[in-house]
């Protein structure tokens, strides 16, 4: 069984590196930090080629880019690894909102490549908003947790 202080830990850094994440992408957006035309620009089955927008980001992307889109990755990951972990602990509320946070990670990702294909702002939209919507999930299983204080803190007379 995993230790609540250890989930606690996961789930900061997972929400701190969704906001990071945002940041980063919200940098890229004003500025357009991407070209419209690469290799992974297909308009036909934009989702399916995603991957190629992905590969195509961290490899001859800008370096903004790159670092979002590895950035990107590796949250998908250290989300699963958080999730697992919180179902681990056994606690159901919380392994609840860390779960649906994962899946809400996942989807920012899947709308971010699907940007990167398409071009279409409404999936840069939908793509923060789960983002956002993922660190809120991640911030409520963290008030769920339990603070793993002792008590109160002696007051010397």
């Amino acid at each position: 069984m995993a230790a609540p202080s250890a989930v606690r830990r996961l789930l900061l850094a997972t929400g701190f590196l969704v906001l990071v994440q945002a940041g980063v992408g919200l940098v890229i957006n004003l500025y357009g930090l991407f070209p419209t035309h690469h290799r992974g620009s297909r308009a036909e089955a934009h989702r399916v080629r995603a991957y190629e927008s992905f590969a195509w980001a961290v490899g001859h992307g800008t370096l903004a880019l790159a670092v979002h889109t590895a950035l990107g990755l590796t949250l998908v990951l250290l989300s699963i690894l958080t999730a697992v972990r919180a179902v681990l602990l056994r606690r159901r509320a919380v392994a609840c909102w860390t779960v649906l946070g994962t899946l809400l990670v996942i989807g920012a990702a899947v709308f971010g490549g699907s940007f990167l294909a398409s071009g279409k702002t409404l999936d840069s939209l939908l793509m923060a908003l789960f983002a956002l919507s993922a660190e809120l999930c991640f911030h409520l299983a963290v008030d769920l947790l339990p603070s793993g204080r002792h008590g109160p803190v002696a007051t010397l007379r």
